[in-house]
């Protein structure tokens, strides 16, 4: 072979490089279509699991609200005790006992609907098949 004919051959490869970059590129222009979601259906034992370590955590909540319940109605008894007669603050006493009382109750209610609501199985919402767009030969 010549050198002109290795010329001609490499110039000829080079353009034929060249040609073929614009639709190489072209065809990365295309992001790759999305990752359909997957549905993961919990076993029964991990249903088990979830719904007791939420028993758990509920009752330890519920037991430590009523300890520091207890706590700060010991602390009024306390401060309502400290004088030996009748005391004008008795009356905001008593009221503060009983707004905590009632505060107390409504967050241990609250608490116990938001357990019950977690445990409701919610509902999954169906796909329809027809509204998917169907490809078109790709």
């Amino acid at each position: 072979m010549t050198s002109r004919n290795v010329r001609g051959g490499a110039l000829l490869a080079a353009l034929v490089a060249a040609s073929l970059s614009p639709l190489a590129a072209a065809r990365q222009y295309h992001p790759p279509p999305p990752p359909r979601p997957v549905l993961i259906q919990p076993t029964a034992s991990q249903v088990r699991f979830r719904q007791a370590v939420q028993q758990s955590q509920v009752r330890d909540q519920l037991q430590k609200n009523q300890v520091e319940h207890a706590l700060h109605q010991q602390s009024l008894e306390m401060t309502r005790r400290k004088a030996d007669s009748a005391n004008p603050n008795d009356q905001q006493v008593d009221q503060a006992k009983q707004a905590q009382d009632r505060l107390y109750q409504a967050r241990q209610r609250d608490r116990l609907q938001r357990y019950s609501d977690a445990l409701t199985p919610q509902p999954v919402p169906a796909q329809s098949t027809a509204s998917k767009p169907k490809d078109a030969g790709h």
